[in-house]
């Protein structure tokens, strides 16, 4: 098999993760797949006039959080490379917010990542996901009930604000990370709520799926990642159709979006649940919050709901049923319509979602 730091330079150049003479943050939590990374990337920074800068997050949810800061601060020495660590109250936070512990975390983390790529002048941000990661969180969206979109799951690049979040192992296998450590003689710390039963993820990693390994299918977990990545050129290919047929559909106001009903009508259900989730992040910026339901809800809004029809959806969304079109926007605090068939937002977090997946 090809080396495991060769097949890292053709995955960066196959889909262009990185140029020549980048500034690049790179998030290290001192684990093995964020240290091999690091390692990695050093390897490169001659060839590629990189400058790298760790960057490592205490959230100060163990006793040893704090070990782990010195572990990745004694790495940045050791290796010459200049290191950002600082600690947040990631369950102050949570518990201000509302958000689960994971969801936080995560929020949090990435918050960190883009203040320290903007003080370094970085537009990249390495993040050291691994295909393992990737089956687990194919496996924990059919869970909880996912689509096509979901089923991408963790990306190998996408932009966030003014950065590029790049994943550089994901199509790494754990085993091979902690076999080319060992080989190299390259330390790292082991993080225990890797292992704790409470967070979901940890279930399906230690639970579910070497029982579906054992009993069911020996390559689930590249099964998944097929799927994941299956998935991510047929979601490509909906997303420019989409395009194709956006201003045949769409008129754009400000603070609303107009879709024809006609237009839309003549669409294939595919791209219309993709139109609809174009018009609601022009008006919102995020759809994540929307669940199948709403979509179905959506769709009847366009098919058979009489004129003057008011759908209420989550992020303060109102659909407003007209003659010839279906008026997107936000809500405002003064409407005084009557609403008929109101979907309300979830009330509840579902159980699954305590730990979202990392993207």
């Amino acid at each position: 098999m090809e080396p495991l730091p060769a097949r890292v330079r053709r995955a960066i150049t196959a889909h262009q993760l990185l140029r020549p003479r980048a500034r690049i943050v790179v998030a290290v939590s001192g684990g093995a797949d964020s240290v091999a990374l690091l390692h990695l990337l050093a390897q490169l920074r001659a060839a590629w006039d990189l400058t790298l800068h760790i960057a490592h997050l205490d959230h100060r949810l163990r006793a040893a959080s704090a070990d782990d800061a010195e572990f990745v601060r004694a790495l940045g020495t050791r290796w010459n490379i200049s290191t950002t660590v600082e600690a947040k109250d990631v369950a102050a936070a949570c518990a201000r917010e509302g958000w689960s512990l994971e969801e936080g975390a995560r929020r949090v983390r990435y918050a960190f990542l883009l203040d320290v790529a903007r003080r370094c002048e970085a537009d990249t941000i390495a993040t050291a996901h691994t295909a393992d990661d990737q089956a687990e969180t194919v496996l924990m969206r059919l869970l909880r009930g996912t689509g096509l979109m979901g089923l991408r799951a963790i990306p190998m690049k996408r932009r966030l604000e003014a950065c590029w979040i790049v994943r550089p192992l994901l199509e790494i296998w754990r085993r091979e990370i902690l076999e080319y450590l060992q080989a190299a003689g390259v330390t790292h710390r082991d993080d225990a709520t890797n292992a704790d039963p409470r967070f979901v993820r940890n279930r399906i990693r230690h639970e579910l799926l070497p029982l579906l390994e054992r009993d069911y299918n020996p390559n689930i977990k590249r099964a998944l990642a097929q799927i994941a990545e299956q998935s991510h050129w047929d979601y490509a290919y909906l997303q420019d159709a989409a395009g194709r047929q956006w201003k045949r559909t769409v008129k754009v106001r400000p603070r609303e979006v107009d879709l024809s009903i006609a237009a839309f009508r003549h669409q294939p259900p595919a791209l219309q649940r993709q139109l609809l989730r174009r018009a609601i992040e022009q008006v919102t910026g995020d759809a994540r919050a929307f669940e199948f339901r709403h979509w179905m809800e959506i769709q009847r809004l366009f098919l058979e709901r009489p004129v003057g029809t008011l759908l209420d959806l989550p992020g303060g969304i109102q659909l407003r049923r007209e003659r010839e079109r279906v008026v997107c926007r936000l809500a405002t605090p003064c409407a005084e319509e009557k609403s008929h068939g109101i979907l309300p937002a979830p009330m509840n977090t579902p159980s699954l979602a305590e730990a979202p997946v990392p993207s």
